[in-house]
């Protein structure tokens, strides 16, 4: 008799777990590509403020971050629009669920 309780506890037990009612939400791509005039630009500093997380530019001039869906802030520094030279410049980005959204940041070298 207590060989079948043992038993039933033991094809009870799993039953207890946790389960997630929802599936996980599928992760989103932001990228920044940092250029001018058609030259990508390699070794710009890029954060993506909500994080912390920061990159530099490859040489294809992006930097590539993996995000859950949500609204985020893609600072660029050292970044030349013309006028005087801020230290950073924000973009807005809402990456939404399983896709990639792409920052296009223009650095205008000839400003400097």
């Amino acid at each position: 008799m207590k060989k079948i309780w043992v038993l039933l506890f033991a094809l009870f037990l799993p039953s207890c777990k946790e389960t997630s009612s929802q599936p996980q939400q599928p992760q989103s791509q932001i990228v920044a590509y940092v250029h001018w005039d058609g030259q990508a630009l390699a070794g710009k500093k890029i954060e993506l403020v909500e994080t912390g997380e920061s990159k530099l530019t490859d040489s294809t001039g992006q930097a590539e971050f993996t995000v859950p869906a949500g609204k985020y802030t893609v600072r660029a520094y050292d970044i030349n629009r013309g006028g005087p030279m801020s230290r950073s410049v924000d973009f807005e980005v809402d990456a939404r669920a399983g896709e990639m959204m792409k920052v296009d940041i223009t650095d205008c070298l000839p400003c400097a």
